[in-house]
């Protein structure tokens, strides 16, 4: 009997505050409320210069999910950001702008979150990691905080750790959407090292193969990327002293590859390879009478 009322009473009590629940009133006002974030300066540039006319955020605070956890990182400075952000237009958007005669192209292509990290990232093997694109969505650089130490006119700099980065991802994003032609796989063939490229090669030994760096000897969709990024932010001079150093063999290899990368822009995306450098490399000259550091 004991056993059975203590159920019972068990029952009285669920089925009176269920009941109790269900009639209390509810609060209208909701206890989640978005706190509002002012907008500062750098973010109201991003919005009216990257955000309006590409549809592009930009991640310069850190943020834990964005970030590859593979890496001990840390966040990019409020400085290095804004001169980064500022150099970007400059030098990564706009050229396409210029010879495409709109912002469409970049609108539709290129990625829609480019993160900045303050640090490098460096793989087991010792290699610093400069630049990653994920699945055509979001572009992340590195090492942003050695920028602030850069003359304005540094392009030497900017290219290896930032711009020719860039230009990378972006190629690579593009072969994504309009794959490159086969014929560019067959001219190097089995001669790709794949994870052994850094030891195989430096910047210097890698010109004799016919690969215009280290990295390119990796597999051919790097090659191919490679090719593109050197070529439109290496001036003339730079580029020829490369394929003589290079010798006949190597340059006569780079410059098949320059022939395929050249007619493939042409075609799929119709970029002219040799304007988009030149507008480039005229933006490289003209670095030193823009204000890096200002957002007006």
């Amino acid at each position: 009997m004991k056993t059975k009322f203590f159920i019972y009473s068990l029952f009285l009590v669920s089925f009176t505050t269920f009941f109790s629940c269900a009639e209390d009133d509810l609060e209208k006002e909701s206890i989640f409320v978005d706190s509002e974030i002012t907008k500062n300066e750098l973010d109201l540039y991003i919005e009216k210069n990257y955000t309006e006319p590409y549809n592009i955020g930009l991640i310069y605070k850190y943020v834990d999910g964005e970030s590859d956890m593979n890496y001990n990182l840390s966040p990019a400075s409020y400085e290095s950001s804004l001169r980064m952000t500022v150099l970007f237009k400059y030098l990564g958007i706009e050229p396409y702008d210029k010879i495409t005669g709109s912002t469409d192209f970049i609108r539709a292509y290129f990625p829609k979150v480019l993160s900045y990290i303050g640090s490098p990232a460096y793989r087991n093997n010792g290699t610093m990691v400069l630049g990653t694109a994920e699945g055509g969505r979001k572009i992340t650089m590195y090492n942003l905080n050695d920028l602030v130490n850069v003359e304005d006119d540094d392009i030497d700099f900017l290219n290896y750790y930032y711009f020719h980065t860039i230009h990378h991802e972006f190629a690579h994003i593009l072969n994504q959407t309009r794959d490159f032609p086969k014929s560019f796989d067959a001219i190097t063939g089995s001669g790709y090292v794949a994870d052994s490229w850094n030891t195989e090669y430096d910047n210097s030994t890698s010109l004799a193969d016919g690969f215009i760096s280290a990295y390119a000897s990796k597999e051919a969709s790097e090659d191919f990327v490679e090719v593109y990024s050197y070529y439109i932010t290496t001036d003339p001079e730079l580029w020829d002293s490369a394929l003589e150093e290079a010798g006949e063999k190597g340059s006569a290899i780079i410059e098949a590859k320059l022939e395929i990368v050249r007619s493939y822009f042409l075609s799929a995306w119709g970029i002219d390879l040799d304007v988009l450098r030149t507008e480039i490399l005229t933006r490289q000259d003209n670095l030193v009478n823009i204000d890096q550091t200002s957002l007006n």
